[in-house]
């Protein structure tokens, strides 16, 4: 009788431990589950929240003056809260034009005219100046000559299209008083920071 009772009780605690080990597996894959499904839902948040942010961001080319030649690039917020710009390469750069933000396309041509790009060295980290705070409704613009020798003028003759178009290195939902020191410090690299492509609407101007 005793080899009997010492075979059931080996059993009964080998039974518990393949319970134990039944129930382990499937809290661990149970978590598992959890935890990345938290994460897709997560980035998938992220990605709604950028798509709002940026696509509220409306940017516009219009013509201020033909003598000197001048354009006013603006960026106009029509999300219901404040926006947060990294103005360097943006269409609030003073130097879009030098950096390949604006496309001229003449009049029965398909390819826009070739503007040599420049590479720019900037100071590190970037100044005060450097963001701007758009408030819902609110638009910020920048002023642009277009000259020679940076814009062939000779092939812009007649009507010609114009597009900005770039990309939005850093954008924070939220007014720039909000942001931390090392976020603005550190821009570009800052997870909070919301990045993505910008086009404006084609507008014809007469050269």
């Amino acid at each position: 009788m005793v080899p009997q009772q010492s075979s059931r009780s080996r059993g009964r605690i080998l039974a518990v431990l393949g319970i134990f080990v039944v129930l382990v597996v499937f809290w661990n894959t149970w978590s598992s589950i959890g935890a990345g499904t938290t994460s897709v839902e997560s980035q998938q948040a992220r990605v709604d929240m950028s798509d709002q942010v940026l696509s509220a961001l409306k940017v516009s080319v219009r013509q201020d003056s033909s003598e000197p030649r001048k354009l006013t690039i603006g960026v106009t917020n029509t999300h219901s809260s404040p926006a947060t710009v990294f103005t360097w390469d943006s269409p609030l750069d003073p130097l879009a034009v030098q950096l390949g933000l604006l496309e001229f396309t003449p009049e029965g041509q398909d390819a826009p005219v070739n503007i040599p790009k420049i590479q720019v060295r900037r100071l590190m980290p970037p100044g005060d100046d450097a963001y701007i705070t758009i408030e819902p409704g609110q638009t910020q613009e920048r002023d642009v000559l277009l000259k020679k020798p940076m814009v062939p003028m000779d092939q812009l003759q007649g009507k010609v299209k114009v597009v900005c178009k770039g990309e939005w290195k850093s954008v924070w939902a939220s007014k720039k008083e909000d942001i931390s020191a090392e976020a603005l410090k550190n821009t570009g690299a800052d997870d909070a920071a919301l990045k993505g492509n910008f086009e404006s609407e084609p507008v014809e101007i007469e050269f």
